[in-house]
């Protein structure tokens, strides 16, 4: 009884990774796009969200302008939303880490909702309006693996 079970749930797992989850859209003007879904129909978007009071997010903006910077040519675009309620909070945060990409705001947290963000930061590689990873928090000892698999869609084997 338990074999057919198994069997059952694995088909049913294996089914749910195939299926694609589509990304909340959002307004945005960035390379002569309106939307986060025209933007990223002929890109590769790594939509991040970050808070100022985000303590790994200082870790993680070298990681993205290291993103941007060597594989931007290759499709790729990183946008950083602040989820902060007061934008003017995240001057003082990004003149301590400058961003080499686009920084989008998000006072209200209606996008972050959209995206059901659970920690900061949260990022998600996206194309053609698709989620192909997410990732929850930021660990400096995670990120050449996670610049492998992000370039890993952009340069396939």
């Amino acid at each position: 009884m338990l074999k057919p079970l198994l069997l059952t749930l694995a088909i049913a797992i294996t089914s749910l990774s195939a299926q694609a989850e589509t990304a909340p859209d959002f307004s945005l003007d960035l390379h002569n796009a309106s939307s986060l879904q025209q933007l990223s129909e002929h890109n590769y978007v790594y939509v991040d969200f970050w808070a100022s009071w985000c303590g790994p997010c200082r870790y993680s903006f070298p990681f993205m302008n290291k993103l941007q910077a060597e594989l931007g040519d290759d499709g790729l675009v990183v946008i950083a939303v602040n989820v902060d309620v007061d934008p003017k909070d995240a001057k003082p945060f990004l003149q301590q880490h400058p961003a080499e990409f686009a920084i989008h705001y998000d006072p209200s947290g209606d996008i972050a909702t959209a995206f059901a963000v659970r920690g900061m930061p949260s990022s998600y590689l996206i194309h053609k309006g698709e989620i192909l990873t997410k990732h929850v928090g930021f660990r400096k000892s995670k990120q050449d693996q996670m610049f492998a698999e992000i370039a890993s869609y952009l340069k396939p084997q």
